[in-house]
């Protein structure tokens, strides 16, 4: 579960009132990197040996082994890759990260956690016409096992393992590609839901009055992961609470009522309120 979230920007650490708007800077963080020795993968994450014949588990949660680093939370000045053309990269273990893309001025926010395979280091094409540039902000303390060249050189006697990871890596990219489908969505109510029931999938928990996102997200962020100011997220959750649909509750996180929007229907928000 996660609490107390302060969510991170260029410009510094961003703490939220009721209306997400209070905010204070700091120097982002460049250092704070520890290691805390090995640990087994499939001890720690044990969907990824769910293909592993039950005779074979053992053995290979003992050869599956890789360092883990701890990060504060603070900007990620990502470290090279050091010569290592045999590393796949980190998965996390635990904890919140940001990713900012920053395109001809405006910033774009994914989202990752526990389960995510992702490579860092890889840089933007040299021949590349549009030029961008990626930040990377820890918000919750970060767990990282670094998956570097000898992990991989494991794994070459544990396909099934490999075939979960890569299965990792393609449901990020159909995660990317439903946020990129939201951003189509119009009006900004509707994207803002959709986005919503999006990050319950990971985050979310069912309780008796409808489904809790435990993540308090400023306006500022809200708007950088559906496309808009923050003023016009400001203006949308309000239309969106006098719904009822989603609530902002008294310690910052959300509360979600009613279905997931079908795909087929169309909402329509008038009066204050939401129908199909």
């Amino acid at each position: 579960m996660i609490s107390n979230v302060a969510f991170l920007h260029p410009a510094g650490r961003v703490f939220l009132n009721e209306e997400g708007g209070l905010s204070t800077t700091f120097e982002p963080h460049r250092a704070g990197r520890r290691s805390e020795g090995s640990v087994r993968i499939l001890e720690l994450d044990p969907e990824l040996g769910l293909r592993v014949p039950a005779a074979e588990i053992g053995t290979a949660r003992a050869e599956l082994t890789a360092p883990v680093q701890t990060l504060p939370p603070g900007r990620w000045e990502v470290p090279p890759n050091q010569g290592d053309p045999g590393a796949l990269g980190f998965l996390m273990l635990q904890g919140l990260l940001a990713r900012d893309l920053i395109v001809a001025g405006t910033t774009a926010t994914d989202l990752l956690g526990e389960g995510d395979v992702l490579q860092p280091w890889v840089p933007a094409r040299e021949d590349g016409l549009v030029r961008y540039h990626v930040q990377w902000h820890v918000l919750t303390p970060l767990r990282l096992a670094v998956l570097d060249g000898a992990f991989a050189r494991l794994l070459a006697s544990w396909p099934q393992v490999m075939g979960a990871l890569l299965e990792r890596v393609v449901r990020r990219v159909q995660r990317m590609a439903i946020h990129q489908a939201l951003l189509q969505l119009s009006p900004v109510e509707t994207r803002l839901l959709v986005l919503f029931w999006h990050l319950a999938e990971r985050w979310g928990r069912v309780t008796p009055h409808g489904v809790t996102i435990r993540l308090r997200i400023s306006h500022e962020v809200l708007g950088q992961l559906v496309g808009c100011r923050r003023s016009s997220v400001t203006t949308a959750l309000r239309h969106i609470d006098e719904s009822g649909l989603i609530v902002r509750q008294a310690d910052g996180t959300w509360l979600l009522r009613g279905s997931p929007p079908d795909e087929l229907e169309e909402i329509h928000w008038h009066q204050g309120a939401a129908t199909s």
